[in-house]
């Protein structure tokens, strides 16, 4: 039997049951879930997380791995800039290409940069989508989230991974809607998915998008 690698305990409501990018198994569970309730969970969906695991390895080592050094590609807001070493210590991105310190790790710089941008655009995408959807998320936090592009907890507060600039705007908003619909539906139900298509008629795109990018979270 396959065995989570980790259990995260939240103020979640539900168990749930995630393979991440390295086909490794993910258990979030609220805190007063039982050990022996997730064990159970676990052995009943056996078959589908074998499935997932090796759909997850199968998609690690098919896909190039992305790297952070110059002549690279590296995405923002859907486009690909490429990577140029400079003399500047700091590093800097022109509009159209990262401009990055010669020596030293370039991840750090650049995953600054990301950060804050991600704090600048979520907030401003949320803003005007829960202007539009009537709804007040009690907060809005950036994260580096390696497994979930955007969660929403119980008090209706958000959380976004800064990975998930690199995505296209309208990829963005999709993620920015479904978890300003979590605060009128705690689940995945039909009565979610409606409140998401009435915002975003493209929403299954953008979730198969998601899904075959989840390289984006492993980068950096």
């Amino acid at each position: 039997m396959i065995e989570p690698k980790k259990i995260i305990r939240t103020k979640r409501s539900t168990i749930a049951l995630i393979v991440d990018t390295n086909g490794e198994l993910i258990v979030r569970a609220p805190y007063y879930a039982s050990d022996d309730e997730i064990e159970s969970l676990v052995a009943q969906k056996q078959v589908w997380i074998e499935q997932k695991t090796v759909e997850r390895r199968k998609q690690k080592e098919e896909r190039p791995a992305l790297q952070v050094k110059e002549g690279e590609f590296i995405s923002y807001l859907g486009k690909e800039c490429p990577i140029y070493q400079d003399k500047e210590k700091s590093g800097y991105f022109d509009g159209e290409a990262f401009h990055l310190p010669k020596s030293g790790n370039l991840k750090i710089p650049l995953s600054e940069w990301y950060k804050r941008q991600a704090h600048k655009i979520l907030k401003e995408r949320v803003s005007i989508y829960a202007e539009k959807m009537g709804v007040a998320p009690t907060g809005v936090s950036i994260t580096s989230a390696k497994t979930r592009w955007g969660s929403c907890s119980g008090r209706n507060h958000l959380n976004f991974s800064w990975h998930l600039i690199m995505c296209p705007l309208d990829v963005v908003d999709y993620v920015v809607v479904h978890e300003l619909c979590h605060i009128w539906h705690k689940d995945h139900s039909r009565d979610f998915w409606n409140s998401v298509g009435e915002y975003d008629r493209e929403y299954k795109a953008h979730e198969q998008y998601l899904k075959d990018n989840r390289r984006f979270m492993e980068i950096i």
